[in-house]
């Protein structure tokens, strides 16, 4: 049995049903007065937010249990510290996760030592505003080494044409003759839009698909597009991806594929940080617009990854473009590695929902732009200053 400690009664009495669906028997509480007597039955106990840190506490001494936060927003990295203070085990999605929840219930009976750290906690997020039913299966990392190169296209705000980079890299790729598949980690994207793709898969199988996959297996699971690479579209969890699926997604496609490009939510989603978490390379999309890279330098702390930055849809004289990258470089710390100008007719095709295809300098541009990140060769530190003495702007 779980202790589900809500002091929102409504709430508190729709989640127990939503897990009795699921095979669990779950006691409410909504006051401390209500704290039963006979948990000592108790397998774990779930909190919602407004509980002091001394009733955490006492009920993990009482009755032995695991103390699990559950999370109707994101939290924020700054927030991992206070939670574990307070008492809290572990931090877990709204709704809760059965199968996950049912490993603590584990673990606390067999006094295990080593519990999961708070710095697997779901980050910053939109409010989880329906349930989803889809019961999401623990990820036993395996310690197969991948194949694949892994690059998680990023960025702090929408806009930036952060989606038809990640399509223009990944076709830039497939043209290099490799294996390639697309992941839509935004649970906001429209790739299969752009694509015209029905989404018969999405990136929710990942939350329940077997740890180890052949090939033709993980071929069921993806959309082959017109350019040859492959695509998993976003599903249709309000929140993405959780830590297990976004780690079984990566462990699989990289298994299978030379290269798998992320393409992420522009916020501290947990999927978003397991692929920064994940990438062996980041590429951090802006503008010349300094509103798209004001919190950029935080936002790339969460990963300890090489980390660079892309000028997408720049618009400004090459000049003026050269001297932001350069300022934006020192004001970030980190490396502006291409500049991607306005395509028009790129565009074009967007808004009319045809495939996107840049013109020559486009895709020269991306091409650089993977070559000066180390993706497919070339001099992985290259900086704006490099490329500038090399006349890159004056193309």
């Amino acid at each position: 049995m779980w202790l589900l400690f809500d002091k929102d009664p409504v709430r508190g009495d729709r989640t127990r049903r939503y897990l009795e669906r699921q095979g669990v028997a779950a006691q409410v509480v909504t006051r401390e007065e209500e704290i039963p007597d006979n948990g000592r039955q108790a397998a774990v106990a779930v909190f919602m937010e407004g509980w002091n840190p001394a009733t955490v506490t006492r009920v993990k001494e009482t009755f032995g249990v695991a103390a699990l936060y559950c999370a109707l927003d994101g939290v924020t990295p700054e927030g991992y510290a206070e939670l574990s203070q307070a008492g809290y085990d572990d931090v877990i999605p709204y709704p809760p996760s059965p199968e996950y929840v049912r490993q603590w219930g584990r673990r606390a009976s067999e006094q295990a030592a080593d519990r999961v750290s708070l710095e697997s906690l779901v980050g910053a997020g939109p409010r989880k505003t329906s349930y989803t039913h889809l019961d999401t299966r623990p990820f036993a990392e395996k310690p197969t080494p991948r194949r694949a190169k892994v690059i998680a296209v990023t960025g702090i705000k929408g806009g930036v044409g952060k989606t038809t980079l990640s399509v223009l890299i990944a076709g830039a790729l497939m043209a290099k003759g490799r294996r390639v598949v697309l992941a839509e980690l935004d649970p906001q994207g429209n790739l299969s839009g752009l694509l015209k793709l029905d989404r018969v898969v999405t990136v929710d199988r990942f939350e329940t698909l077997p740890d180890a996959l052949s090939d033709p297996e993980l071929e069921q699971n993806m959309l082959r597009t017109e350019g040859g690479w492959w695509l998993i579209p976003k599903g249709e969890r309000p929140l993405g991806l959780s830590r297990d699926g976004a780690g079984r997604l990566i462990h699989l496609t990289g298994q299978y594929a030379d290269y798998v490009v992320l393409d992420t939510h522009a916020s501290r989603l947990v999927s978003t940080l397991v692929g920064l978490q994940e990438a062996d390379v980041v590429l951090a999309v802006t503008t010349a617009d300094r509103t798209t890279w004001t919190d950029l330098r935080p936002f790339l702390q969460a990963t300890d990854k090489p980390a660079y930055l892309v000028m997408n849809r720049v618009r400004e004289p090459r000049r003026r473009a050269g001297d932001v990258a350069l300022f934006l470089s020192r004001e970030t710390g980190y490396k502006v590695v291409g500049l991607v100008r306005e395509d028009a007719t790129l565009y074009e095709r967007v808004q009319q929902g045809l495939v996107p295809m840049g013109s020559r300098q486009t895709g020269d541009a991306v091409r650089a732009v993977l070559r000066a990140a180390g993706v497919t060769g070339g001099d992985s530190e290259a900086s704006v200053e490099h490329v500038k003495r090399k006349g890159w702007w004056k193309r």
